[in-house]
């Protein structure tokens, strides 16, 4: 199993839900990933080790949609059941590769209802961290400008600034968005880096709750911050499933039985209101030596 990085919420949720499957079906998971999101050549080379070794099966949320082609095809020549999660990739499922994606189009639409909502249907919108070598974030912000324009006519996007895994390089394009549009009503962050560094921005600037922060994607910072309403809502991954449904199809492979070529797991929206209720612990836990 292999993640985008390591000491993530987002990914130590998803180890959670391998480890518990692997209890059940008898597999011991073998976790690693790169200590950064942009270290793709450390991904690819822990990819190619991992098909050396002949597991059972792979599972890997890729780090970038074209340089893990390559090695996802090595697995499927080896005939090594494999597992895409988070985002896919440009190749077609079968030939035993599947894909359990979140639903980016419905993370942007309930992005849109919570800007709609906490604006009153009225004001202007910057997004930060578009990713045009991620499809999964591309996806997320396209679905929130239809959304939008079609439910809350009235709220403009005025700003669409890049994205980075620097969260240095993410403070500086908050920073210069800010400056630029300083009656800013709202701002939508397409993961967790543009969500941590407009939020650093935001107080910097002595704007932090009169600009709503809207983020994607769970990490304990955010988690926290959210808690003490320096965030508005985060719309979370339920990666804890998608770690549990992907080693149960890979026994189900090793089985020679058949399993979906995709699905695609609906995100939640978390805020004040809703953080401590038992079902949105249950998708944030982290505790992968737990078997519940």
């Amino acid at each position: 199993m292999i993640p985008r990085t390591t000491g993530s919420r987002l990914w130590e949720s998803l180890h959670k839900g391998a480890e518990a499957a692997g209890r059940q079906t008898g597999f011991h998971i073998y976790w690693n990933a790169p200590t950064r999101e942009d270290d793709i050549e450390r991904q690819v080379a822990l990819v190619e080790k991992v098909i050396d070794g002949r597991p059972a099966g792979l599972v890997l949320a890729p780090d970038h949609d074209l340089a893990l082609v390559g090695p996802v095809r090595h697995a499927m020549s080896r005939q090594i059941p494999t597992v895409v999660i988070s985002s896919s990739l440009p190749i077609q499922p079968g030939q035993g590769l599947s894909y359990i994606l979140n639903d980016d189009q419905e993370m942007g639409r309930l992005a849109a209802m919570q800007v709609g909502k906490v604006l009153k249907g009225k004001g202007t919108v910057g997004i930060v961290g578009l990713a045009t070598t991620a499809m999964n974030i591309m996806v997320r912000a396209r679905a929130f400008e239809d959304a939008l324009s079609g439910n809350f006519p009235q709220i403009s996007i005025v700003a669409r600034e890049g994205g980075s895994p620097n969260i240095a390089e993410l403070h500086q394009i908050a920073r210069e968005m800010l400056l630029n549009y300083p009656h800013l009503d709202a701002i939508l962050a397409l993961d967790t880096v543009a969500t941590l560094g407009s939020l650093e921005q935001l107080r910097v600037q002595g704007k932090v709750g009169s600009i709503k922060l809207i983020g994607c994607d769970q990490d304990t910072e955010l988690m926290f911050f959210l808690r003490q309403g320096e965030v508005d809502s985060i719309i979370i991954q339920n990666t804890n499933e998608m770690g549990s449904l992907a080693v149960r199809w890979i026994a189900a492979r090793v089985r020679g039985e058949a399993v979906p070529d995709k699905v695609e797991l609906p995100p939640v929206l978390v805020n004040k209101s809703n953080i401590d209720t038992p079902e949105i612990q249950r998708l944030l836990a982290v505790d992968w030596r737990s078997s519940r």
